[in-house]
């Protein structure tokens, strides 16, 4: 089985993107274990653009075949791993990507449809996260920037491929990064205000048991 992370790098308001050192360190703990070649966990960077971000998502789908897809964002100003339930077909930026885009009032697809449901099991998920106390919550909505953008095109990729498991998170601004320079936007899928932040380990250890509860679901379920 093989899981693909994807995550991304700086952009204006994120000097420094969490998600590459969560994806990093989560990816680490996979190649310590015990599990020979029956899991693997690949990771890779996206860029912060709307059409760039669409281009190599597909490719990498392509070169890598994963059975799982999880892909990381950062929600500046929210306190707790969001696990994301629906991406919208809309673009719409109060701010440019990386390479000057400022999308506005803009479908993703003009033929896709109006919103995709994540592909993976929320409800359980988010059931069993409570049960063991761990920061995570379900969010209805995954902002209008580049992170619903890649979780619409994840979705609208495997719109009739129903063995697959895709989904995004979104993680709060660590702890062990300054948040001094960090900025939050609605439409990047934060909330504006006070910037809360979680420690590292926390976030990797949380990604790790949903990670694993993945597996552990798909094995059962397929």
């Amino acid at each position: 089985m093989k899981i693909l992370v994807t995550y991304f790098g700086a952009f204006p308001g994120v000097p420094v993107n969490p998600t590459e050192l969560v994806a990093q360190n989560l990816q680490r703990r996979y190649k310590h274990r015990s599990y020979g070649e029956q899991i693997q966990c690949v990771i890779r960077e996206l860029p912060v653009s709307f059409a760039r971000s669409s281009q190599q998502l597909i490719q990498i789908l392509d070169e890598e075949n994963p059975d799982i897809i999880i892909s990381l964002g950062v929600a500046v100003g929210r306190s707790r791993i969001s696990i994301e339930h629906v991406a919208i077909n809309y673009d719409e930026a109060r701010i440019p990507d990386n390479d000057g885009d400022q999308r506005r009032h803009q479908h993703i697809r003009s033929e896709g449809d109006t919103a995709y449901f994540a592909r993976l099991p929320v409800p359980s998920l988010i059931a069993r996260m409570q049960e063991l106390s761990l920061p995570v919550e379900v969010s209805y909505s995954a902002g209008t920037y580049v992170c619903n953008h890649v979780m619409y095109e994840l979705l609208h990729h495997y719109a009739h491929t129903p063995d697959i498991y895709a989904g995004f998170i979104h993680i709060p601004a660590l702890t062990d990064i300054s948040s001094q320079e960090f900025s939050a936007s609605a439409e990047t899928g934060g909330v504006e205000g006070t910037i809360p932040t979680l420690e590292e380990s926390t976030v990797v250890d949380t990604l790790d048991v949903i990670v694993s509860e993945l597996v552990q679901h798909r094995e059962t379920t397929l």
